[in-house]
């Protein structure tokens, strides 16, 4: 009972994307309230939210080397995601755990060791992570990788899981927006009544205020939608989803190519290694490559 009634809301902040939330509502539970293991939780929850928010040099100096071993998961998060340098000790250091039987079945890291691999695009090992996964969170991890590789009808079928397990549950909510986005045509409308039912239950985020804004993308009303990115990007001016659907609905609307090209500088600012610039890169080599042929 304690889980539900005392870590409900630190849950619901994290899962609505609402982190410096999280963290203080985490932090005001009284320590008397709480299990050792519902102390563990909690944890958990706040230093992912401190790594949501780009805090890892924190994430790394709390906590210690000798915390249980959800926490030592989130410790490995931050290692990889701080520094390009670390990724190399961080991927061989998830495939040792996850190959230890003591360790491989702790729910936290089976999460973590999905999410290292998942941005490392090896969706084959972040589903191998996950696929047995009896927690909502590793079911919404499934339905994030089945989305990505374009298997809508599996992540249809492990929302059924979720649903079974918690339907009302924020998170099963979430999950199901996106699927919806996947699914289009008239499930757009479901997906963005439940981000605006979110928002307007428990405050706008950054999440949920792209998630509106992604859906008017889709019903093609653009300028709508950017007011929804713009909002987004006042709450947090380096979040790369934000520039990124900005850029995409600055596009559509027809925006002169400097307000464009001075998003995706301050894109490359940010998160310099994104998957999305790398792309862009390789569609302009590309173009040259090609245009070059047609050159007199």
């Amino acid at each position: 009972m304690a889980e539900s009634s005392e870590l409900f809301e630190l849950k619901n902040f994290f899962a609505i994307g609402s982190y410096q939330a999280a963290i203080n509502a985490g932090s005001s539970i009284p320590q008397k309230n709480l299990s050792e293991t519902d102390k563990i939780t909690r944890d958990v929850y706040i230093y992912r939210s401190y790594i949501a928010l780009g805090n890892h040099r924190f994430v790394l100096s709390d906590i210690k080397d000798s915390a249980p071993t959800a926490l030592l998961a989130v410790k490995l998060l931050a290692t990889y995601l701080s520094n390009p340098e670390n990724k190399d000790i961080a991927l061989i250091t998830v495939k040792e755990w996850m190959s230890d039987g003591n360790s491989a079945n702790n729910p936290v890291l089976q999460l973590v060791a999905a999410t290292i691999y998942y941005h490392e695009e090896n969706y084959e090992e972040a589903m191998r992570c996950v696929y047995q996964s009896n927690s909502l969170e590793g079911l919404a991890m499934l339905i994030q990788i089945y989305l990505k590789i374009n298997r809508i009808d599996q992540a249809e079928k492990e929302l059924k899981g979720m649903h079974q397990m918690d339907e009302d549950a924020t998170i099963t909510q979430i999950a199901s927006a996106w699927v919806h986005i996947a699914q289009g045509g008239e499930k757009i409308s479901e997906a963005q009544a439940i981000f605006q039912d979110m928002l307007e239950k428990y405050g706008a985020s950054v999440l949920l205020l792209n998630g509106i804004g992604i859906c008017l993308m889709h019903q093609r009303k653009y300028n709508e939608a950017e007011k929804y990115f713009l909002q987004a990007l006042e709450k947090n001016s380096s979040d790369p989803e934000s520039i990124i659907n900005l850029i995409a609905s600055y596009q559509q609307t027809g925006k002169p190519n400097e307000i464009i090209t001075r998003q995706i500088n301050q894109l490359k600012t940010v998160v310099p290694s994104h998957w999305w610039l790398s792309n862009l890169k390789r569609a302009e080599e590309n173009f040259d490559l090609h245009a070059s042929q047609f050159a007199i």
